[in-house]
């Protein structure tokens, strides 16, 4: 009887494996039909070696960077799969940054998708000293979905998007018109390098992640988990121009250091003072905390930048524009007082601090300006500086506040 039920054991247990290689082949026959590879690709060397390749290092490798990533990865799943872009291009931004949102490469390509500033305009990216959208989760991946659908517009077929997206149209056209055809095996040819290796190589790294999501290995672990879109996910809010992420996290509790880095495409510690409103995103377990307590502040406050120029000081470029210290070094996330020559600074300037030049008159008080411009004399020594003994000398360049 124990003989028998042995012999039942094994053979489900191969029934089983053979049904879970049969389920992973097929998923990746889809893999290749969903990005326009002909099947007999799977016959060919270089989908041999890569399938080698996929060792427990290479899984590791794969869970290390979902892990480092993982507060994106709703985001963009969704994003991918809502923009009608095949699965895999979820793997394309894996491949270009990791996933992460500060990566900037030597050609000074940014953010998860890697846009250089020419493409990402191109693609309604918005990129000025407030905000880099490039590195904006949502916005960029609307962005790239937009781009690779117009590359496989222009050629026909996703995997010549994948090389496109890497290479350039210019250079993909020009691979295909000397390989005298668009077929990928050929292409791939590393003794005729009609692509770029990086480009050969980055479509080979897209297909092995593709595939190792559908490892059993890979499968099996709790860490297949991070690719659900029902993980930690981040919502966008809508704030006025010109908001603080002080003011924000003040009414979520979270500190400006936590939300700066859900919202790296804020170059400053405050929303664009030039937009109405414009949007940051929140862990959405503080969604409901944010609509309870943040009260937006409607302002006409506007920036202007200042350089540094040799002599300044923190607390004299405060007293002259009429804003504290504490604000400069809250707009500028500065750690110290300490600046240097040349560095700009963003200065937040509003009506109550708007200051006037004064050239000293002869018979010029203090008490007599304090009448003239009804400013507090206390305000206009502290603007300038002046001790409670100082006394205004004809020709003195002064401010008023």
């Amino acid at each position: 009887m124990k003989a028998l039920f042995k012999i039942l054991l094994i053979i489900g247990l191969t029934c089983a494996n053979a049904n879970t290689k049969q389920n992973l082949n097929i998923n990746q026959v889809d893999i290749l039909q969903s990005l326009d590879i002909p099947q007999n690709f799977t016959h060919t060397s270089y989908y041999k070696d890569m399938k080698k390749s996929i060792t427990k290092r290479q899984i590791d490798d794969f869970v290390r960077v979902l892990r480092a990533g993982y507060k994106y990865i709703p985001i963009l799943k969704t994003s991918v799969k809502s923009s009608g872009l095949p699965e895999p291009f979820f793997y394309l931004a894996m491949v270009e940054s990791g996933f992460s949102n500060k990566v900037v490469s030597n050609a000074k390509a940014a953010g998860i998708w890697q846009f250089m500033a020419v493409t990402a305009q191109a693609h309604g990216l918005k990129i000025d000293k407030y905000v880099d959208e490039r590195r904006d989760p949502i916005k960029a991946t609307n962005a790239a979905a937009k781009y690779l659908k117009g590359l496989k517009s222009q050629f026909g077929k996703w995997y010549l998007a994948i090389l496109a997206y890497n290479c350039g149209d210019g250079c993909l056209r020009k691979a295909i018109r000397n390989a005298g055809t668009d077929d990928l095996t050929t292409l791939l040819d590393p003794n005729a390098k009609y692509l770029p290796d990086e480009t050969r190589r980055f479509i080979i790294k897209i297909l092995r992640a593709s595939i190792i999501a559908k490892d059993s290995e890979f499968i099996l672990s709790r860490d297949a988990n991070i690719l659900s879109t029902q993980g930690q996910k981040l919502t966008r809010v809508s704030v006025p121009g010109g908001t603080t992420l002080k003011q924000v996290g003040d009414s979520v509790g979270l500190s400006v250091k936590r939300l700066k880095e859900e919202n790296t495409h804020l170059n400053y510690a405050f929303t664009p003072p030039n937009s109405k409103n414009y949007h940051i995103y929140l862990p959405e377990s503080k969604l409901s905390i944010f609509n309870e307590n943040f009260k937006p502040i409607q302002s006409n406050n506007k920036f202007y930048t200042y350089t540094v120029k040799k002599g300044d000081t923190l607390l004299n470029i405060a007293k002259t524009s009429g804003v504290s210290h504490k604000a400069i070094k809250e707009y500028n996330e500065l750690q110290t007082s300490i600046i240097s020559i040349n560095q700009k600074l963003i200065i937040p300037r509003s009506d109550r601090n708007k200051i006037q030049s004064y050239v000293v008159q002869n018979g010029d008080t203090l008490e007599i300006l304090s009448k003239r411009f009804n400013v507090a004399i206390k305000d206009i020594k502290e603007a300038n500086a002046l001790a409670s003994n100082d006394v205004l000398a004809i020709g003195d360049n002064i401010v008023i506040p």
